[in-house]
């Protein structure tokens, strides 16, 4: 199958989840993490539909360990109660859609620069962290 088929087709998956966790409205914080991961990568697949397949191939194996991994924290972490005002669990399920989305940024960036990926990774941990502060203290 052709690359921007692949794409093309976990674009349309992406975007029936988050119709689905929009239209059912479970925004749990599991459920929300969901609608916040299908939106974030219907957003970076739309950007890999222009991209070489090379890029998109290291971006796949790079996203599907990390939303693995990423949902299995936001699942075990616990939520909000006792000191603790709003959760890890809350925390995570913001702040890996957006990581995951600042280094998607990065991977990119890494095809014109030559970077490696572990730096790559940490940019875009580091920029998920600033911007997640940013949007913590608007709100």
């Amino acid at each position: 199958m052709d690359y921007r088929k692949k794409i093309w087709l976990i674009f349309l998956v992406t975007l029936l989840i988050t119709i689905s966790v929009y239209l059912n409205r479970s925004f749990t914080s599991l459920g929300s993490s969901l609608y916040y991961f299908s939106l974030i990568l219907s957003a970076i697949l739309f950007v890999m539909l222009f991209l070489k397949e090379e890029v998109f191939n290291t971006w796949k194996r790079f996203a599907i360990i990390y939303v693995f991994v990423a949902m299995l924290i936001i699942s075990f972490s616990p939520g909000g109660g006792g000191f603790i005002p709003f959760g890890y669990r809350d925390f995570f399920s913001y702040y890996f859609p957006i990581s995951l989305f600042t280094t998607s940024i990065f991977i990119t960036i890494k095809y014109i620069h030559k970077w490696s990926l572990p730096i790559i990774i940490l940019l875009g941990h580091f920029a998920g962290m600033i911007i997640w502060y940013i949007i913590a203290v608007l709100i």
